[in-house]
This record gives structure tokens, sequence and C-alpha cells, in this order.
């Protein structure tokens, strides 16, 4: 509400209630009001500014002191406008309804793209969360060498000889005969662990679920091997999963 309002409300000019809010602001009465500018044909009008439940209150106070029998209805008028903002006015003319239905048909429309963002945003979100159920579901096993190849439909020498032109798996044996032994590199990604015989008592390398999709992603890469054609499906759906999410990323 504005000094403007409260002096076409109770039917005094404008300039006196101006003077009469300037005298109760400097008495301190009431606080200081925002100053509002309304352009005209000659020199712009100042106004003040009344809002909030200070605002509020202050208004009522500077229409009790120039028209006391005024002051019910700035109160009506204070409760018409807390009632507008809210419940906004329905449209009452065909310009005004129209104007409403543009800004419903724009607000529809923003709606419509932050939902089809959002559907992307899941759809590339929903393969990693399935590739997470798969190795915390899986976390525990543990696979040999020709056990992880067999899986992976091939051999474990084929997958073996894969890794090592891939680098940072293997380390480097003195003899082929050696047991082969994952390097602290993939052990520190949980791509496999450096496992102590119970027989033997030789160190043996065994592939976690996450180490067998890993392998699985190069054998694919290089041809080796198709996703389709790899036996165990849990493997398959997580390398599905992975190529989908780095197709997205790309």
């Amino acid at each position: 509400m504005t000094s403007m309002d409260i002096a076409e409300l109770i039917g005094n000019r404008h300039d006196k209630v101006k003077q009469s809010i300037e005298r109760l602001v400097k008495r301190g009465v009431i606080t200081s009001p925002p100053m509002g500018e309304k352009p005209t044909a000659g020199r712009s009008a100042t106004f003040f500014v009344f809002s909030g439940e200070m605002g509020k209150r202050d208004s009522i106070i500077v229409v009790a002191q120039l028209s006391p029998e005024f002051t019910a209805r700035l109160v009506d008028r204070w409760l018409e406008l807390e009632k507008a903002v809210k419940e906004p006015a329905l449209p009452r003319t065909y310009k005004e309804a129209l104007i409403h239905l543009v800004a419903q048909v724009e607000e529809n429309e923003r709606l419509t793209e932050q939902n089809e963002a959002l559907d992307e945003a899941l759809s590339i979100a929903r393969p990693k969360a399935i590739l997470m159920d798969r190795l915390a579901g899986t976390s525990e096993q543990l696979y040999g060498i020709n056990e992880a190849g067999r899986i992976l439909g091939t051999s474990g020498a084929v997958m073996a000889s894969c890794m090592d032109m891939v680098g940072n798996v293997f380390a480097k044996r003195k003899y082929s005969t050696t047991p082969r032994q994952f390097v602290k590199q993939f052990i520190d990604r949980e791509y496999g662990r450096n496992v102590t015989s119970t027989g033997g008592g030789h160190i043996q390398a065994k592939f976690t679920f996450k180490g067998l999709c890993f392998v699985a992603l190069h054998l694919v890469k290089r041809g080796i091997i198709t996703v389709d054609a790899i036996p165990y499906h849990a493997c398959r759906d997580s390398v599905k999963a992975a190529m989908v999410m780095r197709k997205s990323a790309a």
C-alpha cells in the first residue's frame, strides 16, 4: 500500500498525507517507509510505500491520525490486498484470460522441459545403479584366472594375454611357470586379490566381480568376445550397463 492509496481512501490530498507521515516519522511514532516514484507528464511524483506487518501497522496509525473514521476501511483494504496475494483474482476480460492462458502454457512448457531433462538424467543414472547393485551383490566372490576366462567365454590363457597388453594388471614373472599375481594398483582398484592357497601355500591371483567386468570390457573392446556371448548373465548385464554409461558420458 502507498501513501497515494491512503490519500484516495480517506479523500485527502496526497501532499497532506505525506506531511502527516513525515511528522509521525520525526516523532518516532512510525518507522520511515521507503519511497517510490511515479512518472507523470511533468516532474515525477514521489510516494511512501507501506509493506509487511510493520507497514500495515504504520499505515493504520497514519489514517487514525488523519481521519479516525476511516481506520476500519483501511483495515478492510489491507485484508483485500492480503487475500489477493493468497488467492489471485480470476481473469475478468478476454485479454486477461488470454494473458493468463499464455502464462499457463509457458509454465507447462517449462515443466515439460524440466521433466524431460530429469528423465534423461535418470536414464543415464539407471545403468550405473544397476551396475552398483551387481557389484554389491557379488563383491565377495573371487574367480581364478582359468575360471574367469571360462566365465567370459574364452580361456584363461587368452584372457591373461589380453591383460598383459592392457598393462598394470599382472606383476612380471621370472619364470612362466610361476603363478600370476596382481600388481598393487590393480588390487587397490578392488579388481582382484592375491590369495594364498590352502593346499600348496602358494599365492594365486583371484579376480573380484568388479575385476571380472573390467576384463570383459577389454575383451569386448579388442574383439576377442562379444557382450551377448558372455555366459555369466550377471557379468553380461553389468558390462552392458557399463558400456551404456561410457556411451552417455562420451
